[in-house]
């Protein structure tokens, strides 16, 4: 059975990867692609990177947006639809299931 986060998505799915800061820029790798073809690593604004941190710290997307909310200053419902589109967009890019 996989196991899912609070957030719904696959412990696996999201394990393959690993986030580096590089050169200023934030960079999701896939740590379990076999080499060829080879997928082009996933870079990611400050924001991107906090939401893939706490994502995989367990948090829901209730406890990011009111964390995300208070850090920017803006409501929990503004940037909720922004974590959502975040992760369609990862979704999208088979990063997240």
């Amino acid at each position: 059975m996989t196991e899912k986060k609070d957030s719904g998505f696959d412990l696996e799915s999201m394990s393959r990867y690993q986030m580096r800061h590089v050169a200023g820029i934030y960079w999701l790798l896939d740590m379990s692609q076999p080499g060829y073809p080879y997928k082009k690593p996933v870079p990611l604004n400050e924001q991107g990177a906090r939401i893939w941190e706490m994502t995989e710290r367990g948090m829901d997307i209730g406890e990011i947006s009111a964390e995300l909310g208070e850090w920017y200053g803006v409501s929990s419902d503004e940037i909720r639809s922004d974590i959502r589109e975040f992760y369609e967009q990862l979704g999208q890019q088979g990063i997240l299931k």
